[in-house]
C-alpha cells in the first residue's frame, strides 16, 4: 500500500499548489496538451448535455486554450459575466442548442456565486480519466487493506476523492471506516485518514454525531503520518478507543413488523420485535461472532455484502438503548420504541429472532414528500436497517404531539429539527450535486431485476462483450452517486420492475472491467409495462421511447416524475388493497369459518393444485366453490392476502383481448393493452417467492378456446418456464415472448346445473384437474348452524327436507342439479330464524326448483311443500 499512499500524497501536493496559486494554475492548464484540452472541451461543450453555467465556462476556457490564448483572471471573469447575463451575442460560437438552454434557464441568482476561487472551477482539467480512476481505486484498496489489517469485521467504507464532498474540487482526499450499524459515516466515530500535503490519520466524529456531543466528549484525535505503515500503526493504537467510542452513541433503526405491518398489533402489545429469516435457516445466532460467520451459516460467501444477512446481523448486534421506528411502507411510522433486551431465539415462533422493546409512543405519523421534499422516502423498504431520518421524525412527532417532548426528553432524544439550519450558499448553486435520472435496460436472459432484492447491489459494464463502448457511453461517464435509475427489464418482460440508486460512478472493477454500481432501493409490487408508458403523449420526446436500442438512457426530471407517477398510481392502489387485506396467518384447522370438507379431502385438493397448477371445482349451485377456492389459496400462501388473488368471471362476450392482450382505440390511434391474465402473470414473475391465484368464476360460460388462445399450451404445469416462451398474437417483435410462471395457479369454478353452457372441449379439459364438490348437510353443517344460533328443530328440518329434495332431483335429472348447503349459511341475529328461513326458501330455493322442473309445475309445488316448515 506504500505505492498507493505515495501516489495520493504526490497528487495532493500538486493540487495544493494550484489551489494556492491562481497564476500557477493557469500556466499548468496552458501546458496540459491538446488531447487533454480536447477531452475537457468535448465533455463540457456537448450540446446534448444538461445546461450548467459552470460547465459552459469550462468548455469556453478549454476552447480558448486550444486556440492558443493565455487565460487570465480577467478573461475568466468576463466569460462568467457573459454566461450569467445570458449574452448570446458574446457566445455565438457556442452551439445554438446550448445557448437555447442557457436562455431558457430560470435561475435568478448569480450562477457563479459559489465559484469565486479558480481551483474548484478548473480542477476537472487535471482530475479526470485515468487519474480519477487510479485515485478511486487506490482509496478503495487502502480502505479494504486497513479493514483486513485492523480486523474490523463489522466496519464499512466511505471515501471522498479529489472531487470533494460537494463536487467543488479539493486538494485532499480521504477515507473513513465506520460501523455497519450506522446509516452514514456522519453518525459515527470514524477510523479516518486524510491524504493531503500534510497527511493525517486517527479518528474523528462525523458531522451529525458531532452536533450531539457535549464539550467533554472527544471530537477527534489525528496524528501526522508519512506512510501506509504509520497509518496502520496509528489506527491500531487507537482501535480500542474508537470501538469504545462507537459503542456509546445511540443508533436508530427502522423495523417492518411483517409485510405491510401485518403483525404490528402483536409486536406492539407484546413489547417486542422479531424477524423471520427461516428461508436461510440461520437458527440461533446468539453465539455468532461476526457477519462473515453468519454468511457461512447462511450458505453465502464469507464476504457477501448484500443485505441477505445484513438485516439479521444488525438486528442481533443492535445495542440496548438503540431506537426503533416501526414502519408501514416507506413513509408511515407506526410507533417509536427503545430496545430493552438482548437478542433471543424462539425456534417455534414465526419470528424466531426477537428483541424486547419499550414502545415510547404508538401514535402514527405519515410523511408527505410533496410537503417537505427533504427525502424521497423516510425508510428503506427492507426489514431492519439503520435510518438517517431519525431527528426529522422526532421533530415531526413533537410538532404534531407536543406532549411527547417530555417523553423524548426523558430518554435524551434530540427532536430539534436539522432542516431549519440554512447554509450561506444559495441552494441552487451547487449544480453538480443535483440528482440525475436514468433509464437502464436489463436483459433478463443475462440478469433479471425480478431476481434482485431490495438492498442488493449490482454492477453494469460500460462496454459490451467485445470490449467496445456501449451506446451513448458518455452517460456511463456522467452518472453520480445518488442518481436515480428506472430499472426496466427488456424482452420478453418489457416492464419496469425496480427503482435503483447509483452507489458508485464509473470505475474499474477487478473482475468486470469498467462498471457503474447501483443498489435496488425499491421493488415494484406491480410492474409497469412498456405499452403503458409509450402511449403517454407527455413522454413522446423521451429518448428511450424514440430509440430503445442501448443500455443507459438519460431522463429529464419531468420525464422521471411522469414515469414515477404512473408507477405510484398502480402501486398505491395495490398498497391499499394490501392494507385492506387482513394478512393474518391461515391454517385450515384453525379457521372458524372453514369449508365443510374433511382435512384429508382439503389436503388432497391442495396437492392436486400444486402438482397440476390448474383445477376446476365443479358442483351444484350453493356448494361454496368460490369460497373454497379462496381457502385453497390462503392455505398454500400460509396467510390471507387477497392482493395475490385475482377473481374474474367469464361470460359469452369475454375475449382473448380482455383476458390476455389486445388493441384499444384511443385518440391517437390504437394502443396495445394487456389483459387481466397477462398483468397478473407479470406480477407473479416479479415476485417469484410468492404464490398467485386466478379464480375464474363460471369458467364454462366463456368461449374457452377463444379466450385462452395460445395459452392452452402455456398453462400446462410442465410448460411453465422460459424454454416454452411463445410469441403472443399481438407481439410487436420476435423477442416479445411470454410464458406462464410456475407460481401462478388457476382455479376455475363450474356450475353443473347450468344447461345453457357448452361442453368443455377436450384440449382444455386435459389441462385441468376436475374436482367435484358435494352438498354437505352432515355434522359440520349442523355444528355451523348451531354456532350461528339456529335452533335444533330448524337444523333438523333443513337437513332432512333438503336431503329429500336432492334425492328426487338426482333421480329425475342428475346429481349436478342438487341444492347446495351455502344457501342456508346466511343466518344472522338481525331477524327471526323463521323469517330468514322462509325468505331463503321462497326467494332463493323456489326459483332454482322452477329452473330445474321448468316443465313440471306440480313437482315444483311438491318439493316446495317438503321444504316449507
Amino acid at each position: 500500500m506504500e505505492k498507493q499512499f505515495e501516489y495520493l500524497i504526490k497528487l495532493a501536493k500538486e493540487y495544493r499548489t494550484y489551489e494556492k496559486d491562481d497564476q500557477g494554475l493557469f500556466e499548468a492548464m496552458r501546458i496540459l496538451g491538446k488531447d487533454k484540452l480536447k477531452s475537457v472541451y468535448n465533455e463540457y461543450g456537448d450540446p446534448t448535455r444538461r445546461y450548467q453555467p459552470v460547465n459552459m465556462l469550462r468548455a469556453e476556457v478549454a476552447g480558448r486554450l486550444l486556440n492558443g490564448e493565455h487565460i487570465t483572471p480577467e478573461i475568466v471573469e468576463g466569460i462568467k459575466g457573459n454566461i450569467g447575463d445570458k449574452k448570446r451575442e458574446e457566445l455565438e460560437h457556442v452551439p445554438d442548442e446550448q445557448l437555447d438552454k442557457m436562455e431558457a434557464s430560470s435561475k435568478q441568482t448569480n450562477a457563479f456565486l459559489a465559484w469565486s476561487r479558480y481551483w474548484p472551477l478548473f480542477y476537472t482539467f487535471f482530475y479526470r480519466d485515468t487519474v480519477k480512476e487510479t485515485v478511486r481505486q487506490y482509496l478503495k484498496q487502502i480502505s479494504n487493506q486497513l479493514i483486513k489489517d485492523l480486523e474490523l469485521t463489522d466496519y464499512q467504507i466511505h471515501t471522498v476523492d479529489f472531487n470533494g464532498a460537494q463536487n467543488f474540487g479539493s486538494s485532499i482526499c480521504w477515507l473513513a471506516l465506520y460501523p455497519i450499524q450506522k446509516e452514514s459515516h456522519k453518525e459515527a466515530y470514524q477510523f479516518f485518514v486524510r491524504f493531503g500535503s500534510e497527511p493525517k490519520a486517527g479518528y474523528m466524529a462525523g458531522g451529525t454525531l458531532e452536533e450531539t456531543l457535549d464539550e467533554n466528549q472527544p471530537k477527534e484525535k489525528l496524528r501526522d503520518v508519512s506512510s501506509y505503515s504509520e497509518i496502520k500503526t496509528t489506527l491500531k493504537e487507537l482501535k480500542d478507543d474508537i470501538i469504545q467510542l462507537n459503542s456509546a452513541p445511540r443508533s436508530y433503526y427502522k423495523y417492518s413488523p411483517g409485510s405491510q405491518a401485518v403483525d404490528w398489533d402483536r409486536f406492539r402489545d407484546e413489547k417486542m420485535i422479531g424477524i423471520g429469516y427461516k428461508d436461510l435457516e440461520l437458527g440461533d445466532i446468539t453465539d455468532v461472532g461476526s457477519r462473515q460467520e453468519l454468511n457461512k451459516i447462511a450458505g453465502l460467501d464469507e464476504d457477501d455484502k448484500t443485505n441477505k444477512t445484513w438485516n439479521a446481523w444488525l438486528f442481533k448486534t443492535a445495542n440496548i438503548g438503540d431506537i426503533i421506528f416501526a414502519n408501514q411502507g416507506v413513509n408511515k411510522v407506526l410507533g417509536i420504541g427503545i430496545i430493552t433486551g438482548e437478542y433471543e431465539y424462539h425456534d417455534s415462533d414465526k419470528y424466531p429472532h426477537q428483541r424486547k422493546v419499550n414502545w415510547l409512543t404508538t401514535k402514527v405519523y405519515e410523511y408527505k414528500s410533496e410537503t417537505y421534499q427533504n427525502y424521497t422516502n423516510l425508510f428503506r423498504p427492507d426489514t431492519f436497517s439503520p435510518t438517517k431520518t431519525w431527528q426529522f421524525i422526532f421533530s415531526e412527532y413533537v410538532r404534531l404531539y407536543p406532549e411527547l417532548s417530555e417523553v423524548f426528553d426523558e430518554y435524551d432524544l434530540d427532536y430539534s429539527t436539522v432542516y431549519n439550519k440554512v447554509q450561506n450558499i444559495d441552494s441552487d448553486i451547487d449544480e453538480q450535486t443535483e440528482t440525475n435520472y436514468w433509464w437502464l435496460n436489463a436483459n433478463p436472459s443475462i440478469w433479471s431485476l425480478s431476481d434482485q432484492k431490495v438492498g442488493d447491489q449490482q454492477t453494469y459494464t460500460s462496454r459490451n462483450e467485445k470490449g467496445n463502448k456501449r451506446r451513448i457511453y458518455k452517460y456511463f461517464e456522467s452518472v453520480q452517486p445518488g442518481d436515480l435509475i428506472i430499472g426496466y427489464e427488456s424482452s420478453p418482460s418489457k416492464q419496469i420492475r425496480a427503482i435503483m440508486q447509483i452507489t458508485e460512478e464509473l470505475h474499474q472493477s477487478e473482475d468486470e472491467g469498467e462498471v457503474i454500481e447501483f443498489e435496488v432501493i425499491e421493488k415494484l409490487e406491480v410492474p409497469v409495462s412498456w405499452n403503458e408508458l409509450k402511449s403517454d403523449p407527455s413522454l413522446k420526446d423521451c429518448e428511450v421511447f424514440i430509440n430503445n436500442q442501448g443500455s443507459l438512457f438519460s431522463l429529464t426530471e419531468e420525464e422521471y416524475d411522469i414515469i414515477r407517477a404512473t408507477i405510484d398510481q398502480k402501486n398505491i392502489s395495490e398498497e391499499r388493497k394490501l392494507e385492506s387485506s387482513s394478512r393474518k396467518p391461515y391454517d385450515f384447522d384453525e379457521d372458524p369459518d372453514k369449508p365443510f370438507l374433511s382435512r384429508s379431502k382439503f389436503d388432497e385438493i391442495i396437492s392436486i393444485l400444486q402438482r397440476k397448477k390448474n383445477i376446476i371445482l365443479q358442483g351444484p349451485p350453493g356448494v361454496g366453490k368460490t369460497f373454497i377456492a379462496r381457502k385453497l389459496a390462503y392455505q398454500i400462501m400460509g396467510y390471507e392476502n387477497d392482493s395475490q388473488i385475482e377473481v374474474v368471471q367469464f361470460h359469452q362476450s369475454y375475449s382473448y383481448e380482455d383476458f390476455i392482450q389486445g388493441l384499444r382505440i384511443t385518440e391517437n390511434g390504437t394502443n396495445l393493452r394487456n389483459g387481466i391474465f397477462y398483468e397478473f402473470c407479470q406480477k407473479a414473475h416479479t415476485h417469484k417467492d410468492r404464490d398467485f391465484f386466478i379464480i375464474i368464476d363460471e369458467i364454462n360460460r366463456g368461449n374457452l378456446s377463444k379466450i385462452f388462445g395460445e395459452l392452452l399450451m402455456l398453462i400446462e404445469a410442465d410448460k411453465r418456464n422460459s424454454s416454452f416462451a411463445t410469441k403472443l398474437t399481438y407481439a410487436e417483435d420476435e423477442e416479445d415472448t411470454f410464458f406462464v410462471p410456475p407460481n401462478l395457479h388457476l382455479i376455475g369454478t363450474m356450475n353443473t346445473a347450468d344447461r345453457s353452457l357448452s361442453i368443455i372441449d377436450y384440449a382444455l379439459r386435459r389441462r385441468f384437474a376436475f374436482i367435484s364438490l358435494e352438498p354437505k348437510f352432515e355434522d359440520k353443517f349442523l355444528a355451523f348452524l348451531d354456532n350461528q344460533g339456529v335452533s335444533k328443530s330448524l337444523r333438523g328440518h333443513i337437513q332432512s327436507s333438503v336431503k329429500k329434495v336432492n334425492k328426487v332431483i338426482k333421480q329425475d335429472l342428475n346429481e349436478g342439479f342438487r341444492i347446495g348447503h351455502s344457501y342456508f349459511c346466511t343466518f344472522n341475529n338481525n331477524q327471526s330464524e323463521d323469517e330468514w328461513y322462509q325468505e331463503t326458501v321462497e326467494y332463493e330455493i323456489k326459483p332454482l326448483l322452477e329452473e330445474i322442473w321448468f316443465d313440471n309445475s306440480d313437482q315444483v309445488k311438491k318439493m316446495h311443500e317438503i321444504l316449507n316448515r
